[in-house]
C-alpha cells in the first residue's frame, strides 16, 4: 500500500517537471532573444523532447506531452490550424508505441526517431503551407530552411533525452 502510495506520488511529480520543462522549451524556442537562429534556421525544440517523453512515458503519455506541446505551438502560430497538434500527438504516441513493442529505450533509437519526425513534420509542412503560396526556387527554400532545421533539431536531442532519463531514473 505505502510502496504503490510511493510510486504514484513520483509519477505526479515526475510528470509536472516533464510539463514544466516542455513550457520552459516552448519558452526558448519561441523567443528570438533567447535561442539563437543562425542563418535563420530554426530548430524544433519541442520535438525531440516530445519523442524523448514518449520513450519514457509510452504511448498515452506521450500522447498527451504531445498534445500539449503541439497545442501551444499551435495557440501561437498565426498560420497553422492544429496542424502541430496533430502532428506531434501522433509522433508522441508512435515514439512510446514503437518504443515498447519494437525499438530499445536508447539514445540512438531517439535520434533516429527525433531526426525521421523532424523530416516529416518539416516536409508536410512545408507541402501545405509554403508550396502552394508560389514563389521561384522552392526546392531551395526546403533545403535552405525546412531541411537543415532537422539538423539543427537533430543536435539537441541528447541534452533532453539524457534529462529525461535522469528525472526517470531517480522518481521511479
Amino acid at each position: 500500500m505505502e510502496n504503490t502510495l510511493l510510486e504514484s506520488k513520483n509519477k505526479i511529480i515526475r510528470r509536472a517537471i516533464f510539463a514544466v520543462l516542455l513550457l520552459i522549451t516552448f519558452m526558448f524556442q519561441n523567443t528570438g532573444v533567447l535561442f539563437p537562429a543562425p542563418a535563420g534556421i530554426h530548430a524544433l525544440l519541442l520535438l525531440p523532447l516530445t519523442v524523448c517523453l514518449g520513450m519514457f512515458e509510452r504511448e498515452f503519455a506521450g500522447l498527451f506531452f504531445g498534445l500539449f506541446a503541439g497545442a501551444m505551438l499551435d495557440a501561437f502560430s498565426s498560420n497553422t490550424i492544429c496542424y502541430h497538434s496533430i502532428a506531434f500527438t501522433l509522433f508522441g504516441f508512435a515514439a512510446g508505441a514503437l518504443t515498447t513493442y519494437l525499438m530499445r529505450n536508447n539514445l540512438l533509437c531517439a535520434i533516429i526517431l527525433t531526426a525521421i519526425f523532424t523530416f516529416m513534420h518539416n516536409t508536410v509542412y512545408f507541402l501545405i503551407y509554403c508550396t502552394f503560396n508560389g514563389g521561384e526556387n522552392q526546392i531551395l527554400v526546403y533545403l535552405r530552411y525546412f531541411f537543415l532545421s532537422v539538423l539543427y533539431t537533430v543536435i539537441f536531442t541528447p541534452i533532453y533525452y539524457f534529462i529525461i532519463r535522469s528525472v526517470t531514473k531517480r522518481l521511479k
